[in-house]
């Protein structure tokens, strides 16, 4: 019995023995100083992140703060840093400043980044390459400029259309005579003036006067002062005659393939037409064969576009006239021979019939003329045609 009891008396010193071995032996390992072997410093640019590791030859207790959200702080307890150690390079790109000091039984580091951050932090255990490490990933917030929102109003800009009203005949030229003596050359000036006069009331278009009194303006000299101004569209205005003195109405015409054909060869002859064409192109440097084929080009392209133009002014004028023709003419009138910009003769009525040289004198007739062509140069800047 004695030995029974001896037994178990045994037992349970040998119990508190083992436990407190067992205590202490946690105590001196939690209270055994740690060495900081290095901090090392990596760069993600893509990830605008810092990684900083604190490499240790123990199992790292530590604290991490972030104060202010403007800097973290780092607390390694029962640390010390082995000798020679030496402090990190950082790159101010990321970090501002590294600063640490000594504390009793620990190391205080004071992380600063450079600007707003968020930070994640891990410990990991040593391995065969590596002994024990904390590691603080330090990720720079991007700045994001508020850019005020400021209501934009858009500007349309509005391509000012150039129209060039030209008053056939004048001075020395009368152009067609009436049974009553009206000259043509008068009453063209007044239907282009009262043209002029509606067109500047239109805010994307610019009307210019190729004839602004009873001069004589030759006819080429007509197609380079509307080229000078850089017209987008040319309208020579006439009133017709003829030997049967009943023919009346109005009619337009535009150049015709053999006068665009007849007016090539012109100016390849030509000196100083060959040196500006269409859009500044020069034909000086070309030889003949592309010269012809650029000039023939340009002047079908200005014919195409002067006969849908004139066919669309045409069905204005069936509003406030009789029609002679309802086809667009084609003939080699030489004040169309422009060859980049759209062209048309309009007849606006017959002087040689004597009721409508009564009409073409009164001023009622002439503003219903003007206003009619006015209204097809409107149509023709919607439909894009000009």
């Amino acid at each position: 019995m004695t030995q029974l009891i001896n037994s178990t008396i045994k037992k349970k010193i040998l119990k508190i023995i083992f436990s407190a071995l067992f205590f202490i032996s946690c105590y001196s390992e939690a209270t055994a100083s740690s060495t900081l072997n290095t901090i090392r410093i990596s760069y993600d640019n893509q990830l605008n992140k810092a990684r900083i590791v604190f490499d240790s030859n123990k199992k790292i207790n530590f604290q991490v703060n972030n104060v202010d959200k403007k800097y973290l702080r780092i607390s390694l307890k029962n640390m010390s840093l082995i000798k020679n150690f030496r402090s990190p390079v950082v790159d101010e790109k990321y970090i501002k400043s590294l600063v640490f000091n000594k504390g009793k039984s620990s190391l205080n580091f004071s992380i600063k980044p450079n600007g707003k951050f968020k930070y994640k932090y891990f410990s990991l255990t040593q391995n065969d390459k590596y002994s024990y490490r904390l590691v603080i990933d330090v990720y720079l917030i991007k700045k994001v400029k508020k850019v005020k929102k400021v209501k934009k109003v858009k500007k349309v800009k509005k391509n000012i259309i150039v129209i060039a009203i030209d008053a056939g005949h004048g001075g020395k030229d009368p152009g067609a005579i009436g049974k009553r003596g009206t000259m043509e050359k008068d009453i063209v000036l007044s239907i282009s003036k009262k043209l002029y006069a509606l067109l500047r009331k239109e805010k994307n278009i610019r009307p210019v006067l190729i004839r602004k009194n009873d001069t004589y303006i030759p006819l080429r000299s007509r197609i380079k002062k509307a080229r000078k101004f850089k017209a987008d569209l040319f309208i020579s205005i006439h009133a017709d005659a003829a030997r049967n003195r009943k023919a009346s109405g109005s009619s337009i015409y535009v150049l015709s393939q053999h006068g665009a054909s007849s007016e090539a060869a012109k100016w390849l002859a030509n000196k100083e037409n060959a040196v500006d064409l269409i859009g500044g192109v020069s034909l000086d440097d070309k030889d003949n064969i592309l010269a012809q084929v650029i000039l023939d080009l340009s002047l079908s392209a200005t014919i195409e576009t002067s006969i849908k133009a004139s066919s669309v002014i045409l069905s204005k004028l069936k509003k406030v006239s009789k029609i002679h023709s309802h086809n667009i003419g084609q003939a080699g009138f030489v004040v169309l021979k422009s060859p980049d910009i759209p062209s048309m003769l309009i007849e606006t009525s017959f002087l040689s019939n004597v009721r409508e040289e009564k009409k073409l004198k009164t001023a009622k007739f002439q503003k219903d003329i003007a206003k009619a062509i006015r209204d097809g140069i409107l149509d023709l800047i919607k439909q894009g045609v000009i």
